[in-house]
């Protein structure tokens, strides 16, 4: 019996020990760095270009502890559909008209959009809000809307190039987003090839 307790004591700890590292491993991912990216935010989202044409994602990833950096460089790219699009380091070529899926991930992070290839041209470009009024200090979203040889109509923003006449007044980022510097007027324009609109906004103390 002496004996036989022994062997029930030895295989017992072999078990222990076993269930110890298959515990161990399955729980690994539950421990997350504070540094590890655990989700990424895509800009632009779901744009529309022409066949041809490219498109630069940038991929803002946000850490278990909330900080964010772009991540643009070190994130796994895809395209769904890679006859309509590729992409390498965040820069999509349009090779067809369709719709593929773009897809970053890094790390624990990952995130999709929308990329429409379209054979039209553009014909127009409404900006929206027009004629504002803001603070000095202030910020304004502006949206770019085109119309296409087809009839259709796809959000641009991210694609047009901005500009602001008197960026002293206020300056105006890639994204749209006008940031008020000092009083006085100024004209913020959207322009795609020969194809722009324009649109006044105002800043006062």
């Amino acid at each position: 019996m002496h004996a036989f307790g022994k062997r029930m004591r030895r295989h017992g700890s072999a078990l222990c020990a076993v269930f110890l590292i298959v515990l161990l491993v399955g729980c690994g991912n539950f421990f997350v760095s504070s540094d590890t990216v655990v989700s990424i935010a895509l800009s632009p989202t779901n744009p529309t270009v022409q066949i041809g044409g490219s498109e630069q994602f940038v991929a803002t990833g946000t850490t278990a502890k909330g900080t964010t950096r772009d991540v643009t460089p070190g994130a796994t790219w895809t395209s769904s559909k890679p006859g309509i699009a590729t992409i390498s380091g965040g820069l999509a070529t349009a090779v067809a008209a369709g719709v593929t899926v773009i897809t970053a991930k890094y790390q624990e992070g990952s995130s999709q959009t929308f990329l429409t290839v379209t054979s039209a041209t553009l014909s127009s470009i409404t900006i929206s809000p027009v004629n504002t009024s803001i603070a000095v200090g202030a910020t304004q979203q502006y949206a770019a809307t085109g119309t296409y040889s087809d009839g259709t109509t796809h959000n641009i923003t991210g694609t047009v190039t901005w500009t602001s006449n008197y960026p002293n007044v206020a300056t105006i980022n890639a994204s749209g987003l006008a940031t008020a510097i000092a009083s006085g007027s100024t004209v913020i324009t959207a322009t795609a090839g020969s194809i722009s609109s324009s649109t006044n906004l105002t800043v006062s103390n």
